[in-house]
């Protein structure tokens, strides 16, 4: 966990296999591996889920999933894509009733960004959906308004609340905690925007689209829509350097890209001087001109996307879903039904 303080891997067993088998039961994953909920990308036919049922919209941040796991006072955990642990020291969450208490098996799912405040980079963790408070199960609650309001006045507000009481020193905490905003589809274009652009202190990469009255749903869910501009749709691969050779053909070197769930190499990309150096990695890429393109290594993943995940990705860059084609559909067809609970607007 780059750039977060305070921060130690968990390797020791059984201690971490306990913790991993907490979060998976916690999210009603009977499946190995991390249990987090998975989007996929939006394409020319998930986007008429937008017409079928009631959405929320966020800025989708260019940080690091991770599900944060609250035990008890003095052990926190965070929880990587590769179902990695790692404990956290000098964090609190105090209990709303009684600040002097100290959150017990709650569970939350967001992303870590580092942000660049005045020249310096501060880590935040950005919670953005919770599946369990003090062991109840609130996975099955609609999202909005019900799982956003526990983050809000279960999470974050407590903790606010203690720091104006003096109970907890923000210049102590290793990083800071806010709730991801989310509003009605309608402010997409606005979080498209330079103005909200600006108001943010990390980089945003696209746009996610999250069922308003749907439960949390482990693994993939097919529901939960992660939009990006088609220059910025990417998979990521792992790299493996071989050489090709055959009768009458010189001997080379050439880059096989690999998914996960696929023997055979997914496709392939040209070496280049820098690929070169990144033999069996995890690499980003994008599609341009009828070839993969190298964007930045993932290091920190230890395992490329899905089969079925490059080829939704690959279908979207086929058939993308335009910023144009976007915001016509919520403008001319999306669900239309008055909201009970919103954000404020984001800045236009």
């Amino acid at each position: 966990m780059d750039g977060v303080p305070g921060v130690t891997h968990v390797s020791d067993q059984p201690r971490l296999g306990q913790l991993q088998q907490m979060v998976q039961s916690m999210c009603g994953w009977s499946s190995t591996g991390f249990p987090g909920s998975q989007p996929v990308s939006m394409d020319n036919t998930n986007l008429n889920l937008l017409h079928v049922k009631p959405y929320k919209v966020s800025w989708k941040a260019d940080g690091t999933r991770y599900m944060m796991l609250i035990v008890k006072k003095g052990e926190v955990y965070f929880f990587d894509r590769d179902n990695s642990c790692f404990a956290v020291t000098g964090i609190s969450f105090p209990h709303y009733s009684n600040l002097h208490n100290h959150l017990t098996n709650t569970l939350l799912d967001g992303e870590m960004v580092i942000d660049k405040v005045n020249g310096e980079k501060k880590p935040r963790y950005l919670a953005y959906d919770i599946i369990r408070y003090e062991n109840e199960d609130i996975s099955k609650k609609p999202f909005d308004p019900d799982r956003t309001m526990y983050i809000e006045r279960r999470i974050i507000g407590p903790r606010t609340e203690a720091m104006k009481r003096g109970l907890i020193d923000q210049a102590r905490q290793p990083f800071s905690i806010r709730i991801k905003a989310f509003w009605d589809v309608t402010q997409a274009q606005a979080l498209l925007g330079p103005k909200f652009a600006k108001t943010l202190s990390h980089d945003p990469d696209g746009l996610i689209f999250q069922p308003a009255r749907e439960p949390y749903v482990a693994g993939t869910c097919p529901d939960v829509l992660k939009w990006k501009p088609s220059t910025l749709n990417s998979v990521d691969f792992r790299l493996k350097i071989a050489e090709e050779s055959g009768m009458g053909v010189l001997r080379k070197k050439i880059g096989l890209l690999f998914v996960g769930g696929l023997e055979a190499p997914f496709d392939k990309i040209k070496l280049t001087r820098e690929l070169k150096e990144l033999d069996n990695k995890i690499i980003e890429c994008k599609y341009e001109n009828n070839a993969w393109v190298f964007m930045r290594e993932r290091t920190d993943k230890s395992f490329p996307n899905s089969f079925n995940t490059a080829k939704s990705v690959c279908h979207s860059i086929r058939y993308p879903v335009t910023t144009e084609i976007l915001l016509n559909f919520i403008d001319k067809k999306r669900y239309r039904e008055e909201d009970t609970f919103r954000m404020p607007n984001p800045p236009e």
